[in-house]
């Protein structure tokens, strides 16, 4: 049995497009953020990695614990 069983492509599109379109502006904010920051832990490099293959929760871990504070 699925969540989505008994839904149309296009309902299922519908339902997970904002979510899409969050974790996409997400990623695109944080790759720029790690361009001009100074960053700690990570060199940058493996920063965007983390960004970009661990989804969601990637960029929030940079946001919070990636960026050198002033």
């Amino acid at each position: 049995m699925s969540i989505f069983e008994g839904m149309s492509n296009l309902e299922i599109i519908k339902l997970l497009a904002p979510l899409i379109i969050i974790q996409l502006g997400l990623v695109v904010f944080t790759l720029f953020r790690l361009v001009k920051d100074k960053v700690r832990y990570l060199p940058k490099w493996g920063w965007a990695l983390v960004i970009l293959f661990i989804n969601l929760i990637g960029p929030i871990m940079y946001l919070i614990i990636g960026r050198e504070r002033d």
